[in-house]
């Protein structure tokens, strides 16, 4: 199961989940609640909340669990978040987390937290990934924008991490963290991921060098340099 990220939508593994299909695999990648729209422009976004996704990703989960003998679930962003969150609370096989969104990278562990509280009590507001192509900003199947309340209860989810109900969780938990990512907090990534093995979770974390300056390279882009990540996740993935 492929979870894309916030803002995304499911053509974000247009190239890595074909590649896990020829390999024999059966692959999953929902559309995450108020994701997709024909719209780029659209505010549906600021109506986001973190149990919305939850219970997507929990959803997908079922059907996966129909679909194979072991689950994988594997995200990027948003959804590695969800990733580590699922491997919490359910027996899924391995939660692979690239890039989870814990934390922005400018700010220290604890003050995240604080941020997540802000940013869902205030009133929303919309801000451009890129505020020199705004519109523009690719990919065509993403929003341009995002919304300040949906980044608060995207970190919401990633508190729940070390907070789950000890009566399920995953076999194996891998956080794969790029060192030139310019937008995630990687130790408190870490930090909050750490907290799975008290629940007997098998953590391990990956640190991937060489790779570009950017948050999104899962996204089929030749600036992303896919050609060093989906081999290390696929290997990840099938270990």
């Amino acid at each position: 199961m492929l979870l894309h990220g916030l803002t995304n939508s499911p053509p974000q593994y247009d190239a890595l989940a074909p590649l896990l299909h020829a390999r024999g695999h059966a692959v999953i990648v929902p559309r995450l609640p108020l994701h997709g729209y024909r719209d780029r422009m659209t505010d549906a976004l600021g109506a986001l909340r973190a149990t919305d996704l939850e219970a997507a990703a929990l959803e997908a989960v079922v059907t996966g669990a129909l679909c194979g003998e072991r689950v994988v679930v594997a995200g990027i962003s948003t959804g590695a978040t969800l990733a580590g969150w699922l491997a919490a609370r359910t027996r899924i096989d391995t939660g692979i987390a690239f890039a989870p969104f814990c934390g922005l990278h400018e700010l220290y562990g604890g003050l995240n937290v604080a941020l997540g509280s802000v940013l869902r009590t205030l009133p929303n507001a919309f801000g451009w990934w890129d505020p020199r192509m705004k519109e523009q900003q690719p990919p065509s199947h993403g929003y341009p924008r995002f919304a300040t309340r949906a980044l608060g209860e995207s970190l919401l989810i990633s508190t729940g991490i070390d907070r789950a109900p000890h009566a399920a969780h995953a076999r194996r938990a891998v956080l794969v963290l790029n060192a030139n990512d310019p937008v995630i907090n990687n130790a408190h990534a870490h930090r909050r991921f750490s907290t799975l093995r008290a629940y007997g979770v098998d953590y391990e974390r990956v640190v991937l060098a060489g790779l570009p300056k950017m948050h999104d390279v899962i996204e089929p882009l030749p600036e992303a340099h896919t050609e060093l990540v989906y081999p290390a996740l696929i290997d990840l993935i099938e270990t």
